[in-house]
């Protein structure tokens, strides 16, 4: 079969947000190594940028302009790209190229958010005929995080990232602070010496949280204990974002980012002024 013409000159621009984990609890250790999971993930305003364009000769290259990406297989876009490429038997080439705006080893997602990203564009571009699930599961091959940010929503993540269900969250705006320390996730979960008396059942997630009082009740990351003794600013960062009004706040994922919750932007905008000398600080809300 021939390629479709309209693949011809794909170039475009698109946006790849970032997440932030508002509850995690790890519920189980499974016999490859990987720990089963209960999140809840919200979807935020904070962005890479993405540029893709065809390249000739069925070449695939992923740049970032600040340096800090690994190349070829070690690169999630990299291989989100040649999967969809080997899976659909597809022969264009593609070039990638990542403003990084996004910390790299902050625990906001930002490798498998560019990875879900490309594959939905590409999904479109290169004409491929797949259900949801379908690419959920290919995703899933890339990074745990990689379904999620497929659905693009608000949700609840269980197992290792792979079931995903809708949850409601009322609008949020976010101050995420970074503070220049990527965490390694292996490193973080080889450390976690959680006694695990809960299986998934016996963790109950509402569906819908009507108020932002209740998202702040939920504040829960079991990794957080973990990740201090790697990274011991993250305690001081939760301290200052509530000093400066935050209605909660928590370590994003496996850290280093730590965000606090505001009603809305004025709130934020006045913490960030209290906000200095903590890292990289940035202003978000849900999407």
């Amino acid at each position: 079969m021939g390629r479709r013409l309209v693949r011809a000159m794909f170039e475009r621009t698109v946006l790849s947000p970032a997440k932030v984990n508002l509850y995690l609890k790890v519920v189980g250790k499974r016999p490859d190594g990987y720990h089963d999971l209960v999140s809840v993930v919200d979807i935020i305003s904070l962005c890479d940028v993405l540029h893709l364009r065809q390249a000739e000769g069925g070449r695939v290259s992923v740049r970032d302009d600040r340096g800090l990406l690994a190349d070829g297989p070690a690169n999630t876009v990299y291989r989100a790209i040649m999967l969809l490429k080997e899976r659909y038997g597809n022969l264009d080439g593609l070039a990638v190229d990542v403003e990084k705006r996004i910390p790299v080893g902050s625990g906001l997602g930002g490798g498998s958010g560019n990875a879900a990203t490309v594959m939905k564009e590409l999904v479109s571009a290169w004409g491929i005929s797949v259900r949801p699930e379908e690419l959920a599961e290919l995703g899933k091959g890339v990074g745990s995080d990689v379904p999620l940010f497929l659905y693009g929503k608000s949700c609840i993540m269980r197992g290792v990232g792979e079931r995903i269900t809708p949850v409601a969250l009322p609008k949020m705006w976010y101050v995420v602070v970074y503070p220049g320390v990527a965490i390694s996730t292996a490193a973080v979960y080889s450390g976690l010496r959680i006694y695990l008396t809960k299986n998934e059942n016996d963790v109950t997630v509402s569906g819908n949280f009507s108020q932002i009082t209740d998202v702040a009740d939920m504040l829960e990351n079991d990794l957080e204990e973990v990740a201090i003794s790697i990274c011991p600013e993250i305690k001081p960062i939760k301290e200052r974002l509530l000093e400066a009004g935050a209605l909660g706040s928590l370590m994003s994922g496996s850290g280093s980012a730590v965000f606090g919750i505001f009603e809305n932007e004025g709130a934020a905008q006045k913490a960030l002024e209290k906000l200095g000398g903590l890292g990289s600080v940035f202003i978000a809300h849900s999407l």
